[in-house]
């Protein structure tokens, strides 16, 4: 059973890049290493490519493969990025870049669960990790938690999380700030967390794709920087948050070093590596996010305010990230779930069903108030208005 620090079992029947094993020797060269190894071309395209000439000439390699932990500018950035922010004592060597949070997550799945192994997912939740989970294999067991902590907001986390335990259980998947609820757990409920990870020699993976993204004076925490966690926990993060580019499809996952080293072997038989010029793109704003971060983040807050100020329904007030998650069962005096969600739809207001983030969340909805800008936000919760009579 491969809990904290063994591998599933497939990754061993494996290898990583055919070239890894000649790494060290293939550094020692340095620039004197005449490069016959790999299937790449060296002329840049012939062609006209949407990037201006400033760009392609300050990155020459833009075209090519690149090292499939990540080129190193953007591994080094990203060191100093996660040591400031997130507490995380991490060099370059203990970072991996992903395509996206979703590649990393995938990759963590494949490399540390085996079939008939148990995945604890704290709920709500992202769906598609869940979908993961059963692609490998495993079970999902759900714990259900960041909703009731808006009514419960003494509860007792590690408790609660403990009662789910098997002896089959091998991970715990956390996201805080949450998707789809907006709870943010304090920096007590994380340490409960990570006590129950440590007790039954648990991987953590903590799904921190909002980060940064709180309100109120809420606190992000690292649960990886707790002391005793960094090598168990699997810190995750994308560029599709608060840097603004979900389109771009770059994220990166901190942990130890062998761990690193794992995830990699199954990654590269992935994708082999995310998008080279890609991270050349991310290098610039992560050195200059204490510049400009806040003002999204600061943005975001002001359109869950004027949402709230707005609409005539009474969601919990969301900690982080950008989404109200509320049940429409007061809403729906009479008709059923899914005619008062299709009337949404008719009325021109698209929401997200609450059936797919989690077990006993069937009435629910999911509504994102920074998918579109503020006067279509302001349209959103007229129609939203309308359509659940409450004027």
């Amino acid at each position: 059973m491969p809990k904290y620090s063994r591998v599933a079992e497939r990754t061993q029947h494996i290898t990583g890049s055919v070239f890894e094993k000649f790494r060290p020797k293939m550094d020692a060269k340095g620039d004197d290493l005449v490069k016959l190894h790999i299937g790449d071309a060296y002329a840049p395209p012939p062609y006209r490519i949407p990037i201006d000439a400033e760009f392609t000439r300050g990155h020459p390699g833009f075209h090519r493969y690149c090292d499939t932990f990540g080129i190193a500018p953007l591994r080094e950035a990203l060191s100093e990025k996660v040591r400031r922010d997130n507490g995380l004592d991490a060099g370059p060597e203990h970072i991996l870049v992903t395509a996206g949070c979703t590649n990393a997550l995938s990759v963590a799945v494949q490399t540390l669960v085996s079939p008939g192994e148990d995945v604890l997912l704290l709920s709500p939740y992202w769906p598609f990790f869940r979908g993961m989970v059963r692609l490998a294999g495993a079970n999902v067991v759900e714990v259900p938690l960041y909703a009731r902590l808006y009514q419960e907001p003494s509860l007792d986390v590690g408790a609660e999380i403990e009662r789910f335990v098997t002896p089959r259980t091998v991970m715990l998947y956390l996201n805080s700030p949450n998707n789809p609820s907006g709870k943010v757990l304090t920096r007590k409920q994380l340490e409960d967390v990570s006590a129950v990870a440590r007790r039954h020699d648990l991987w953590l993976v903590s799904d921190e794709a909002y980060d940064g993204m709180t309100f109120d004076g809420h606190e992000h925490v690292s649960p990886g920087g707790f002391a005793g966690m960094f090598e168990r926990t699997l810190s995750m993060f994308t560029f599709s948050k608060v840097f603004m580019f979900s389109g771009l499809r770059i994220g990166y996952v901190v942990t130890g070093r062998p761990t690193i080293e794992a995830l990699n072997k199954v990654m590269v038989h992935q994708l082999y590596s995310p998008s080279t010029v890609a991270q050349q793109m991310m290098v610039e704003p992560v050195r200059t996010m204490v510049q400009w971060s806040k003002r999204f983040v600061e943005h975001a807050e002001r359109l869950r305010d004027m949402f709230l100020e707005r609409t005539k329904v009474s969601p919990p007030v969301p900690d982080g990230a950008y989404y109200f998650f509320f049940s429409l069962a007061p809403y729906l005096r009479g008709r059923g779930y899914w005619g008062v969600f299709d009337a949404c739809m008719e009325a021109g207001v698209s929401v997200a069903p609450g059936e797919d983030f989690g077990q006993g969340y069937e009435d629910y909805i999911r509504i994102c108030f920074a998918g579109e800008p503020p006067d279509r936000l302001e349209t959103a919760v007229e129609r939203l208005n309308g359509v659940l009579d409450v004027v």
